[in-house]
């Protein structure tokens, strides 16, 4: 599963003509990690994945099933009916169930803070900040 995902990530990243710069600010998240993820050395978790896929406009079964040719992957990338609009993204609300969850997990949970960072990056890269702060009040 981990060298699938790794072939499809790289095999994006060359249909996007992206550096790893390029597909970090295109995804949201670091460099390093990017590399990480280009190099085989480390897979996302599957929420990891979906953010992904979501910022690509693309199904996150596309990162895990069958390896994709370069001709494939252009495709994923250029096919605007599959991306998903802004006004669809869900906003977060303080008093939403899985917010409250999401709240208890970084404070129950200090070091799984980055990967929760990175997710909420992904998933709300204009709301980042006020969700992060919102995150550290208690």
């Amino acid at each position: 599963m981990k060298n699938v995902f790794t072939a499809n990530f790289r095999m994006l990243m060359a249909a996007g003509d992206w550096t790893q710069m390029e597909a970090a600010a295109q995804l949201g998240i670091s460099q390093s990690m990017i590399s990480r993820y280009a190099g085989g050395v480390t897979r996302p978790p599957r929420k990891s994945v979906e953010a992904i896929a979501y910022r690509l406009g693309i199904p996150a079964g596309s990162l895990l099933s069958n390896n994709l040719t370069l001709p494939q992957a252009r495709r994923l990338l250029q096919d605007k009916s599959r991306r998903i609009t802004e006004t669809s993204r869900p906003n977060p609300q303080p008093h939403d169930p899985w917010m409250r969850s999401l709240k208890r997990r970084w404070m129950r949970h200090p070091h799984d803070r980055e990967s929760l960072s990175n997710a909420i990056r992904l998933l709300f890269p204009e709301d980042y900040a006020s969700v992060i702060k919102w995150l550290g009040k208690w």
